[in-house]
């Protein structure tokens, strides 16, 4: 392999390794908020594993939302 496939392979695995680590993340973190009903940490929980992406983001968009409407 020449060295521009090596960097692209490198960087998509640091990509997936992120994308992962933030799923997870945000996974712990809607399940530990304790603010939230039960119910509402297991649909975040759900919109985050089906379509990771946009849960991840949907999730930072409303948490701070969710932390002051309590």
């Amino acid at each position: 392999m020449e060295l521009w496939q090596w960097v692209l392979a490198l960087l998509g695995g640091a990509s997936v390794v992120f994308i992962l680590g933030a799923i997870i993340w945000g996974i712990f973190d809607a399940l530990g908020n304790a603010r939230l009903d039960p119910a509402f940490r297991i649909g975040w929980v759900l919109v985050m594993a089906f379509v990771p992406l946009f849960g991840i983001v949907a999730w930072l968009y409303a948490k701070p939302r969710l932390s002051r409407s309590f």
